[in-house]
């Protein structure tokens, strides 16, 4: 009689316990975004109902912000990983999936925006605002037909690090070299303000408006993405 009662103690207490895990989810559904690389960042929209992972709908951007179209994306595994990670996701109620051999940075991307995601579904209060790592952002695209990406990373809420580059229309990069107007003095300008203010509000650098403007919002775009809440 004893040892019954110690086996129904035992699976009372792993019962409860499988409550708790799945009532720290939230329903609802929360975007996580991986660390940037330097060709990439991955997206993950993660779906909870009753406290579960119910669907994972993965995405990937190229290092000028641009969609992959899995249709047409000529690297094979990174398509196959697209199409099966979100399946073992809801499997293993985790942020846990085996690695695609040939893709194994977009599959660890995912593994990490899923985590993250997870993360922004848990019923509990943070003391950060932003997660710790390095966020692509957009900017919109000027009237002459450009728009910017940057590189944002993050420690403690604050920006340590910025990069950027100038995407023209044709999908080329703006060699700074070939532009008259000293863009590089006004960009490393724009990184020292960006890691001493309040992080995606730069005050107007004399001489820069535009790129001030445009930089803004491409890093609102990134702290968007790493936004914890």
């Amino acid at each position: 009689m004893k040892r019954c009662s110690l086996v129904m103690a035992l699976v009372l207490v792993l019962s409860l316990t499988a409550v708790s895990a799945a009532a720290t989810w939230v329903d609802g559904t929360y975007v996580g975004w991986s660390d940037a690389g330097p060709k990439s960042i991955q997206s993950a929209k993660v779906y909870i109902e009753d406290g579960k992972i119910a669907a994972v709908t993965l995405r990937e951007f190229t290092d000028k912000h641009i969609e992959k179209d899995w249709s047409t994306y000529p690297w094979e595994p990174a398509g196959e990983a697209a199409r099966t990670l979100g399946q073992q996701f809801v499997a293993n109620q985790a942020a846990q999936a085996d690695v695609v051999t040939g893709a194994t940075h977009s599959s660890n991307g995912w593994i990490q925006a899923v985590e993250r995601a997870l993360v922004k579904a848990e019923n509990k209060e943070h003391d950060k605002t932003y997660f710790d790592g390095t966020f692509l952002g957009r900017s919109d695209v000027s009237s002459r037909g450009y728009y910017k990406v940057v590189w944002v990373t993050i420690k403690d809420d604050k920006i340590v690090d910025y990069s950027v580059q100038r995407v023209l229309a044709d999908h080329t990069i703006q060699d700074p070299e070939e532009y008259g107007w000293p863009l590089e003095q006004a960009r490393e300008a724009y990184k020292e303000a960006a890691m001493n203010s309040t992080p995606g509000f730069v005050d107007t650098i004399t001489g820069a408006t535009g790129l001030t403007q445009m930089s803004n919002i491409a890093v609102r775009d990134a702290l968007d993405k790493a936004r914890i809440k």
